[in-house]
């Protein structure tokens, strides 16, 4: 546990560092042992550049106000700076190698020359010469005729284009991919609304019909049982009819007897 005048020390040293405006890479450890991280160190240091684990508070204390303020949102998790005042790109090139030989290191990002890189930034920046080399060829085209100068000169710069081209196709081809994804949920949301809607319209439909059948199916009830009813009045009214029939002839009958015997009295 740092003290607080430990902590102050940090991010005084480091706020140094980066007004300074070195190139800077943040790695994510976690998984790698003591031995495996002292093994990174110590390629970086032979590469000029300095790996230390440093409390992501600290750095973003000692990073504010200066060019690494820009990466502050890499600084969360198990994360190791590495400093490099001199050659990124060699620097770049032990990060390729070790992330290659150790897959739990994660190169998080950084800032080269006061330009945020990512990881395919990185990787084009490894393939350039790193200063030795180039410094090796340097001295190598003084001693030769001016013709070979500037061909090796064409030659850094075909390699720096390659590397960039690279760099800028890979990411034109994400762009290209994530637009056919794009395109594709779209289809598929498309297909399942179409569908969604054709199930709408067909419970909508079947209701209607539904309705329509129920209407067609009651007057049908509705005329039958009227037909019945007038039926059973015809009936009634038919048996009214013959016993009011029935009654006045025998009415008539009891008259006819009645006056029948009444002659046969007299």
């Amino acid at each position: 546990m740092l003290t607080k005048a430990a902590k102050n020390e940090v991010v005084e040293h480091y706020s140094g560092v980066f007004k300074a405006n070195p190139s800077v890479v943040l790695v994510e450890y976690k998984g790698l042992t003591v031995k495996e991280l002292e093994g990174l160190r110590s390629n970086l240091k032979d590469a000029d550049a300095e790996l230390q684990v440093v409390k992501n508070t600290l750095l973003k204390i000692a990073a504010k106000d200066t060019e690494i303020e820009q990466i502050a949102d890499l600084m969360s998790g198990p994360t190791a700076i590495a400093v490099c005042e001199n050659d990124p790109a060699a620097a770049a090139k032990v990060f390729v190698k070790s992330v290659k030989d150790h897959p739990l290191l994660k190169i998080k990002g950084g800032i080269v020359e006061g330009n945020v890189v990512g990881v395919e930034e990185l990787s084009a920046l490894s393939k350039l010469p790193s200063r030795p080399e180039m410094m090796s060829q340097l001295l190598g085209i003084l001693s030769s005729p001016v013709a070979n100068f500037l061909g090796t000169l064409t030659q850094l710069q075909t390699k720096l284009l390659y590397a960039l081209e690279a760099v800028k196709d890979t990411k034109e081809e994400s762009k290209e991919e994530t637009a056919v994804d794009a395109k594709e949920e779209t289809k598929v949301e498309a297909k399942e609304e179409a569908k969604v809607e054709s199930k709408e319209e067909a419970k909508v439909e079947s209701k209607e019909e539904a309705k329509v059948e129920s209407k067609e199916e009651t007057k049908v009830e509705s005329k039958e049982e009227a037909k019945v009813e007038s039926k059973e009045e015809a009936k009634v009214e038919s048996k009214e009819e013959a016993k009011v029939e029935s009654k006045e002839e025998a009415k008539v009958e009891s008259k006819e007897e009645t006056k029948a015997e009444s002659k046969e009295e007299s």
